[in-house]
Parts: structure tokens; sequence; C-alpha cells
């Protein structure tokens, strides 16, 4: 597989983790034991599939976007989030 699709592929698996990980937090029905875990193990595939990207990547664009993700991930997190006021809310709409 040349390097650009196997980049492209490692940067496709990373964005389907993450959206799984954002599924997970906005599940009505809560965070299990299992869904935690599983989002544990998300979060361990998408840091090996970034360390692959950056070992893959030779120009800095491709570091440069590793690095957006990698906000990105930080941003994706197992930690319960603390319930928004309503105000809030009305706010953002």
């Amino acid at each position: 597989m040349p390097v650009t699709d196997e980049i492209s592929a490692l940067r496709q698996e990373i964005l389907d983790l993450l959206n799984q990980q954002m599924a997970a937090l906005d599940s009505p029905l809560g965070l299990s034991d299992t869904v935690l875990t599983d989002c544990y193990h998300r979060q361990e595939r998408v840091q090996e599939l970034r360390e692959r990207l950056q070992t893959l990547s030779g120009s800095t664009r491709v570091v440069t976007v590793s690095s957006q993700i990698g906000q990105l991930e930080g941003d994706v997190s197992c930690a319960a989030r603390p319930p928004v006021a309503t105000a809030e809310v009305n706010a953002r709409n």
C-alpha cells in the first residue's frame, strides 16, 4: 500500500474511532463499565494510530494534521461531563 493511501486509511480510522467516542459519550444510557472500558480501548487505539501516522509522515503538513487530531482527541474524554445549565443550552442555540 502506498504511504499516502496508508496515511489516509489511518486518518479515517482515527476519525471513525473519535466518532464512536462521541456517540458513547452522548448516549442517553450513560457510561456503564463496559462502555467505559471500550472507550479506554479506543483511546489507546487512537494513540497507536497517531504514532504510526507520525512515523509515516515526512512532511510538516501531516504532522500538523496529526497535532490537530491530537487536540480533538484531547477534547474527547471518557470522564463524566458536568450537566449543562438550560440557559447555556439556550444561549448556544
